[in-house]
């Protein structure tokens, strides 16, 4: 009997305690929603196979498709990285990062700030915050930009011909007649106190800017011969030349360069009326670009 409750007394020793049933509990993810890992890009590898020399000493190397790869200027120089056919980032004294969505531009990436963009659900930019100060962007129902907002300092609002054309570009009460001639191009920008007359030569390709915007005005020289090889660009403030062995390429650089340091007027304002119009109606690009541009317009600057 002592054995057979030794026995009992044992076993319900080895018993476990009773614990009771618990819900099953999802284990949160703990990657971090602020501070997301940064994905390595892979840059396209192009060669630099062309260049365009300058008379103030910079070299600009190009790819074989006229993309531009570097900038050596005397005092400093700007290298252009893309990733499947964009441009992905700028590295020099400013180095900026382009980052996108979806094939479309997301943020533009200074290190000390971000410029972000902000699409509608028909994929039309309207909001870019993070420059000197946000745009916001207006459209009519063929999705054309009737109006840009600049923070508080106004509005610009554009209108177009029955063809889809620039015809007029008002801020406050300041309206500007964009005229164009019988192959589309911009002319003339006429208003009270903006009037541009614009030359073009064989291939459109622009070669005087006059106005008291200008000054004297600027004027290009392509030669000596056709396809040209050399561009000599005259203004009071800028006498250069460049040349390059392939006309394309040499078409390629003078046009940004007159763009970014001539057409650009106001180069510290994101938005400007005439630029986007030249911009768009010249290049053939979109609101999104010309943002771009403004900053990738720091590689031509003088």
């Amino acid at each position: 009997m002592k054995r057979l409750v030794l026995v009992l007394l044992v076993l319900a020793a080895c018993v476990p305690e009773y614990v009771p049933p618990q819900e099953n509990v999802a284990v949160p993810n703990q990657t971090s929603i602020s501070s997301p890992p940064r994905i390595s890009r892979e840059f396209s590898s192009l060669d630099p196979t062309r260049t365009v020399k300058a008379s103030d000493g910079s070299l600009f190397s190009l790819s074989e498709n006229n993309t531009l790869l570097k900038v050596e200027r005397p005092d400093r120089t700007w290298i252009l990285k893309y990733e499947r056919g964009r441009l992905a980032e700028i590295e020099g004294e400013q180095n900026v990062e382009f980052l996108y969505n979806q094939s479309r531009l997301s943020e533009i990436d200074f290190g000390a700030r971000k410029m972000t963009f902000r699409y509608d659900s028909r994929g039309r930019l309207v909001e870019v915050r993070g420059g000197q100060e946000p745009l916001y962007f207006e459209y009519d129902s063929l999705d054309q930009i009737r109006g840009v907002r600049r923070g508080v300092a106004g509005k610009t609002s554009i209108d177009y011909d029955k063809e889809g054309r620039f015809k007029y570009i008002t801020r406050g009460v300041r309206t500007v007649n964009v005229i164009l001639d019988d192959k589309g191009r911009i002319r003339n920008f006429d208003g009270d106190d903006v009037k541009w007359i614009l030359g073009y030569w064989r291939d459109d390709k622009l070669i005087s800017l006059t106005g008291k915007a200008f000054g004297g005005g600027l004027a290009v020289s392509y030669g000596p011969g056709y396809p040209p090889t050399e561009a000599k660009v005259v203004h009071a403030k800028d006498s250069i030349t460049f040349t390059a062995a392939y006309q394309d390429t040499l078409y390629t650089v003078v046009d940004d360069y007159l763009y970014c340091n001539y057409v650009r007027q106001l180069k510290e304002i994101p938005f400007e009326g005439e630029s986007f119009a030249f911009f768009a109606t010249y290049f053939g690009g979109d609101i999104a670009g010309y943002v771009a541009q403004q900053v990738r317009c720091l590689v031509y600057e003088n």
